[in-house]
């Protein structure tokens, strides 16, 4: 569903050239959820922007569903970390969510159905006449979410999407992104810098190096299926996924300090 082939990414200015990402090449089957991580700076944001569509590539090329990448794919929807940036003050929850499915000019039965679908399966039906100011940083992003599982994406991008809320509302959130994930099985590309996070909720890992970029390691992760909190983070193939990718990412960074 989602492909990566050698994508480069350099930022030229006067004076100034630097390449952020050397080479990068993945694949995301269909239905499939894959967390992304590396060392800070690493050129995580990029990489997703560039597979948004949202920042032109210096070479290589994305595809999603055989088809190139040259700008936004109206088939992909994108969660940012800066979840209040991405809502509007003024609009309701309702009104947040229902906005990208006007731009594809689906008919208003059509838009009602969805965006009760989309806020009922983040939880969030009661809070559909509220504002987004009215509400915790947790049920905004909740929002955020549901925005883009109404536009039922075939590919959904998340760009560290819970760094910005606690500890309990960030478990809360993962937990979320597995259901909505077994319900409507989305192709999801998912980046993080928590690498319990990534263990937690990949099917795979994909170890990035530091700048310029490439693939340190595309790992399986073998843990059950159905997953939570309290006992897949006890299980000791979790703690020996967990200790193998700080590894890598620390090796990662020792690299990038030897330069």
């Amino acid at each position: 569903m989602l492909e990566i082939h050698d994508l480069r990414k350099v930022y030229e200015s006067p004076g100034r050239r630097v390449e952020a990402i050397g080479s990068i090449t993945l694949s995301v089957g269909a239905g499939e959820l894959v967390c992304v991580v590396g060392p800070s700076g690493c050129g995580k944001t990029t990489l997703l922007r560039c597979v948004a569509g949202l920042l032109p590539v210096s070479g290589g090329e994305v595809r999603v569903d055989g088809r190139r990448v040259t700008g936004p794919p109206p088939s992909m929807a994108v969660v940012f970390q800066e979840y209040g940036r991405s809502l509007f003050p003024w609009m309701t929850v309702r009104q947040n969510v229902e906005l990208p499915l006007k731009e594809k000019r689906l008919p208003a039965d059509r838009r009602r159905d969805l965006v009760a679908g989309s806020l009922r399966a983040v939880g969030l039906s009661d809070a559909a006449d509220a504002h987004p100011w009215q509400l915790s940083g947790g049920m905004q992003q909740r929002v955020a979410i549901a925005r883009a599982v109404a536009y039922e994406p075939q590919v959904l991008l998340m760009d560290e999407p819970f760094a910005a809320v606690d500890a309990q509302t960030r478990a809360d959130l993962e937990d979320l992104i597995l259901r909505l994930w077994r319900s409507f099985e989305i192709t999801t590309l998912f980046v993080t810098h928590d690498i319990d996070e990534a263990v937690y909720l990949g099917r795979r890992v994909v170890v990035l190096s530091s700048s310029p970029t490439t693939v340190m390691e595309d790992l399986k992760i073998d843990l059950p299926a159905e997953r939570d909190q309290l006992t897949t983070r006890s299980l000791p193939r979790f703690g020996e996924l967990r200790g193998h990718v700080y590894r890598q990412i620390q090796r990662a960074r020792g690299h990038s300090e030897d330069r």
